[in-house]
């Protein structure tokens, strides 16, 4: 969450953004992909992700073909961003289902 001041006029703006590392033998790969997907249609916050350990620069809106493109594999670490009215509820339960997801298949 943070806050910026522009050109004297203060401006807020909120987000939560939390780093998860991929457990998943398999990484980010199909199903678990589609899972996150569908979680994320449950809020009503813009989410983004980013995958940090191939420091890729891209921070990609969430959609099915950008989280496979991601290339998240087992170990990478992940940045989940959202912001908007349940930006919180958003991160942590994006995070919570990649942690339960890990120990699924």
């Amino acid at each position: 969450m943070y806050s910026e001041v522009d050109g004297g006029s203060a401006l807020s703006r909120c987000m939560e953004e939390r780093l998860v590392r991929i457990r998943h033998p398999l990484g980010l790969h199909a199903r678990p992909a589609a899972d996150f997907y569908r979680k994320t249609r449950e809020f009503r916050s813009r989410i983004t992700v980013r995958n940090v350990t191939r420091r890729s620069s891209a921070e990609l809106p969430v959609s099915l073909l950008n989280l496979l493109q991601l290339g998240a594999a087992q170990g990478h670490q992940i940045l989940i961003r959202a912001e908007g009215e349940d930006e919180r509820e958003a991160v942590a339960a994006l995070a919570a289902l990649l942690d339960q997801l890990a120990t699924e298949e």
